[in-house]
């Protein structure tokens, strides 16, 4: 029951149950404390170190309590600790404690450190719990060792040095340390050695080395236990194996060298590093005769233990050098070692040949010969006779050769020369030449000989035309002008010829001859644009051929403006009636209207009609083969358009009209504009009346009949006066409204949208603007003539 005080109420009563009495009695619960020890083992105890155990405290209490803990040990040489001996400890949880044991440094395995703890109840010291428990102390075991570095050992003999082994263990252990062995390496393993634990000690590792090995080595040692089993430690040192020097030098098999006058000679030596310190060697020679010279070889090597090299040895004799045997030495020396080799130098007679040029192809022209120098030098120590032999026997199908000297005689060292020409005969020769063999041998000894390969190649032609122009707009009639320059951009001499296609051109100079890659001085050029040019960008085109190759054909274009011009007017008119007369009988006429372009270029516009009384006249363009109205035209330079001009009078009172066709042109963006001469036209009015009445029987003039008129006038007067005096008022007739008077044949009426209907094709028709009924006027589109009526 959890802590606390508790009420408890009591009753007594008789038995007949008329007394009664009560009382209360109140209780304390006490606290109760109680905890349940559980403990976790931490890393093994080891001699002179610690560890740390975790304590599991579990609360059976009733309530909280704070507790004060204490830990003691009789253990010898043990000793503990609480880093925290204050803990708070609720009902019902679970607290940790750390425990730390501490054993001492001459403690060993098997001993025993025993600890007690104590807790006191802060609330009520005479409250208290214990826990004991028991550590036990183990061993480890460790090893170490120190491999010495930077000494020295001698290859070939018995070399000692010291290791220091230590026993890193707690318990007393017997070490045993062995040399790795590797190729040229022997080690003599020293006795196993007993150790107390943190003993040291140092022993003797010998070692034997063989030649093979020189310079830093690693030596490499494992260290083992008679304890720690199958566990080692390695470790390793660098020590240097001194190094020592030998040197070997061979050269040729009979250790002699054979050179010519003029010539180089190589001798091959080989050597060898045959010791373990490495050599920078310095080679020289001596003892060698007048006019021979080392030309290469003499250079620094530098050779590692082993390693040998091949030396070439470039010897050169001069064509003075005189025919002789001798000895000489060459010797290889370093700061360690010298080694020499002794020689023989055998000095011969020379015979040899060149034979040169300055260029290995020529050219061959169809219109002259080509020459080409040919130079022989005699390099030989003796005078001598020399042929010259030419084999030209894949070249004489299409190229004639000649030389002008066959054999020369020269003296050692001396040089002559040839002359090959060369002219092309036939024409097919492959474009990237023939060859062509040219020998030299020695008179005395065939054996001696020189050769050149030389490449005919038949002649190229090619060209460049450089055009400037001066001035390059002008008008028909008018020149343009500038300069040309030609450059001969083929293979040889050639006569280049100027031509110019288009235009009649004046040329300064129509041909010149040049070198190959050379340009001439500027030719003077100058065109004329014919009259009749149309106007725009024209292509003049200069021509350039070759006399020496017929097939080459240059051409380079110059653009040039033609300009636009044209006489006092853009277009002409040709009209085929000037004098047109109009009446009852003759409504409409029709007369042709040609315009034609009097400019260079294209134009287009339109025609119109203007001029006196122009708007009493219906006047419609037809272009010729076309139905429809249209006055435009579009025409190249000379080009013409056929019109027909239909005239229709709007109304036939009489009257005079003068016309003109107006056109209005477009060239280039601007407008022009041109009339016709004057077109007459000339409208009859309707017939006059007669001068009087005619009765038929009897004419009156105009006198008789206006005194007839007046007379009747006044009888009418008289008897209307009569009517309204004398009879009754009657009611007035309504006038009956006047019937529409039929068509006739062709005949139309206007409608509300000034709008009349074609009685042929039913084409809505528009009416002439200021048009007054009646009239007469020709449909557009099926050509029926329309009468317009009220």
């Amino acid at each position: 029951e959890l802590p606390g005080y508790y009420g408890f109420e009591l009753f007594a009563a008789s038995a007949l149950g008329n007394f009664s009495v009560s009382s209360t009695l109140v209780v304390e619960v006490a606290e109760v404390h109680d905890l349940q020890f559980s403990k976790t083992n931490g890393q093994s105890l080891l001699p002179g170190n610690n560890t740390t155990t975790i304590v599991e405290m579990l609360s059976l209490s009733t309530a909280d309590g704070n507790w004060t803990w204490t830990a003691n040990t009789d253990s010898l040489g043990c000793s503990v600790e609480l880093p925290e001996p204050q803990i708070a400890i609720a009902k019902d949880s679970t607290q940790l404690m750390e425990v730390i044991t501490h054993a001492g440094v001459n403690s060993n395995v098997g001993d025993e450190c025993d600890i007690e703890l104590t807790g006191t109840l802060d609330s009520d010291n005479t409250i208290h719990e214990h826990y004991n428990f028991t550590i036990d102390i183990g061993e480890q075991w460790g090893l170490s060792m120190v491999v010495p570095s930077s000494i020295k050992l001698d290859y070939g003999t018995f070399e000692t040095f010291n290791i220091a082994i230590s026993n890193d263990g707690t318990e007393q252990d017997t070490l045993s340390l062995i040399g790795v062995d590797q190729e040229g390496i022997t080690f003599d393993n020293p006795d196993p050695v007993t150790l107390n634990r943190g003993e040291s000690q140092y022993v003797v590792m010998g070692v034997t080395i063989t030649s093979s090995v020189v310079g830093n080595v690693t030596l490499e040692f494992s260290l083992s236990s008679t304890n720690s089993g199958s566990e080692s430690i390695t470790d390793s040192g660098s020590f240097e194996v001194k190094s020592y020097a030998s040197l070997a030098i061979s050269g040729p098999q009979d250790n002699r060298v054979v050179i010519i006058p003029g010539s180089n000679s190589t001798l091959l030596l080989n050597v060898s590093n045959e010791g373990t310190k490495v050599l920078e060697l310095t080679p020289s020679v001596t003892g060698l005769p007048s006019g021979v010279t080392i030309l290469s070889g003499l250079d620094s090597i530098t050779l590692e233990s082993g390693e040998y090299q091949d030396v070439n040895l470039v010897m050169e004799a001069s064509y003075s050098a005189q025919q002789a045997s001798s000895l000489f030495d060459v010797e290889f020396s370093s700061a360690w070692v010298t080694e020499s080799l002794n020689l023989e130098l055998q000095i011969t007679e020379r015979r040899e040949i060149s034979i040169d040029s300055t260029s290995n192809k020529i050219y061959a022209s169809p219109i002259e010969d080509t020459n080409m120098s040919l130079i022989l030098t005699n390099l030989g120590t003796t005078s001598d006779t020399f042929l010259v032999n030419i084999d030209n026997e894949n070249a004489s199908d299409w190229f004639s050769v000649n030389i002008d000297y066959l054999s020369l005689n020269l003296d050692s060292g001396e040089s002559g020369s040839v002359i090959i020409s060369v002219r092309e005969v036939a024409i097919g020769a492959p474009s990237s030449g023939t060859e062509m063999i040219i020998s030299v041998s020695s008179v005395q000894d065939s054996t001696i000989s020189d050769e050149i390969s030389i490449d005919i190649i038949p002649q190229y032609s090619d060209g460049l035309l450089t055009i400037n122009s001066n001035d390059d707009s002008a008008k028909p009639g008018e020149n343009i002008h500038g300069t040309i320059i030609i450059t001969n951009l083929g293979t040889s001499m050639d006569t280049l010829s100027l031509t110019a296609v288009e235009l009649v051109c004046q040329l300064d100079q129509t041909s010149v001859e040049l070198e190959p890659s050379m340009s001439s001085t500027p030719i003077n050029w100058s065109c004329e644009i014919p009259e009749n040019s149309l106007a725009g960008t024209k292509a003049l085109t200069f021509r350039l051929t070759s006399a020496a190759r017929s097939n080459m054909l240059i051409e380079s274009i110059e653009a040039y403006e033609v300009e636009k011009v044209w006489a006092d007017s853009a277009v002409a008119f040709t009209i085929d009636e000037y004098n047109l007369i109009f009446d009852k009988n003759n409504e409409q006429q029709t007369i042709s209207v040609t315009v034609c372009n009097e400019a260079n270029t294209f134009i287009e516009g339109s025609v119109e009609l203007i001029g006196k009384n122009e708007p009493q006249m219906d006047g419609v363009f037809f272009r010729s083969g076309e139905s429809g109205i249209n006055q435009t035209y579009s025409l190249s330079s000379g080009g013409c358009q056929d019109f027909r001009l239909m005239l229709t009078p709007l109304n036939m009172d009489g009257f005079d009209a003068t016309l003109n066709i107006h056109a209005v042109s477009n060239i280039g963006g601007t407008s022009f504009k041109d009339e016709s001469r004057q077109i007459q036209i000339i409208v009859s009015g309707p017939h006059s009346p007669p001068a009087g009445i005619d009765l038929g029987f009897y004419e009156l003039d105009n006198d008789d009949s206006l005194v007839i008129l007046a007379t009747g006038w006044a009888l009418s007067l008289l008897l209307v006066l009569y009517i309204k005096l004398f009879r009754k008022p009657q009611e007035e007739e309504i006038e009956e409204e006047e019937e529409e008077i039929p068509l006739g044949p062709n005949e139309v009426r206007i409608d509300e949208y000034n709008k009349v209907t074609c009685v042929s094709c039913e084409s809505r028709l528009g009416v002439p603007e200021d048009s007054e009924p009646p009239f007469r006027f020709t449909c557009p589109k099926c050509q029926t003539r329309i009468r317009v009526v009220e």
